[in-house]
């Protein structure tokens, strides 16, 4: 556009010098000012119309939208662990409670007094011509249990009963090893203490050595089981107790709470390496010696 305009104006210049040299021949005085005039307008007579520039309208920048706000991905959880379900259990059938049944009261135990007071004519007295001791009635017909020592090497033997009475006895059997005596005085009725009734007391249980005892008369002393012997006279089981054993109890019974015959007297040991000793007595065991007991009375 700058260019076209310049060139008209380069025109426009050089017929203005043209028409002035063209005057200038003339003879007539130029009329300068119409030259101009004239030469301009023939100038732009030439000039061709301009096509006119359309300026392509203007679209507006569309407006500006932002950027939606930017939203984080959500943080991932990891699915729970499928925990499967227990396994149903079905109840328990119902048990119907047991009838009460009332436990059996119990049987009241009889006071020992009582025991020993009702075995105390199975227990005698034994005389010889030259010693004393005691024995036990072992059935209702007279027969008699004591030590062989009591009886040995004697003349006669009187039995004297815990009613008073006296009577004379006949040796049926002894055995030295084991120190028993078999002895009967005869008849029937007797009070007495069963062999079958005879048990192995364990330690600690109750015991009471029954007999006549130093002056001769009937005496209970009491103790425990201290434990089970043999002793030097042979592989004879023997009870240790600490019921006072004393002379004149020899062949006597000892019996536990219940009235059980569990030993025969037989000795007590006073001294031991030159000292003292006191509550060791010692008493043959019935329950392993009873069988062979039963023998010598056959």
């Amino acid at each position: 556009m700058e260019i076209k305009k310049y060139r008209i104006y380069h025109v426009c210049l050089l017929l203005l010098i043209l028409n002035m040299i063209n005057c200038t021949q003339s003879s007539s005085p130029p009329n300068i000012e119409a030259t101009i005039i004239s030469s301009i307008s023939e100038a732009f007579k030439r000039i061709p119309t301009p096509t006119p520039i359309i300026l392509s309208t203007h679209t507006p920048l569309p407006t500006h939208t932002p950027l939606p706000t930017y939203t984080p991905f959500p943080t991932y959880t990891p699915l729970p662990t499928h925990t499967p379900l227990p396994t149903y259990t079905p109840l328990p059938t119902h048990t119907p409670f047991p009838t009460y049944t009332p436990l059996p009261s119990p049987t009241p135990m009889p006071k020992v007094s009582v025991v020993l007071d009702s075995i105390k004519d199975s227990v005698v007295k034994i005389q010889t011509n030259m010693k004393k001791g005691s024995g036990v009635l072992i059935n209702e017909t007279g027969t008699i249990i004591t030590n062989y020592h009591v009886i040995a090497g004697a003349s006669y033997i009187t039995v004297t009963l815990h009613d008073g009475s006296s009577k004379s006895s006949t040796l049926i059997k002894s055995d030295s090893s084991r120190d028993i005596a078999i002895i009967n005085i005869f008849g029937k009725g007797h009070t007495y203490l069963p062999l079958e009734g005879s048990i192995t007391p364990e330690i600690g249980d109750p015991l009471y050595a029954l007999g006549y005892p130093l002056l001769g008369n009937y005496a209970v002393t009491a103790g425990i089981m201290s434990s089970t012997v043999t002793l030097s006279k042979g592989p004879y089981k023997y009870i240790q107790t600490d019921a006072a054993l004393n002379p004149g109890n020899s062949g006597g019974p000892l019996v536990d709470e219940y009235g059980n015959l569990v030993g025969i007297n037989t000795s007590r040991m006073e001294s031991n390496a030159g000292r003292s000793v006191q509550g060791v007595g010692y008493a043959l065991l019935v329950s392993t010696e009873k069988e062979y007991i039963k023998s010598l009375i056959k």
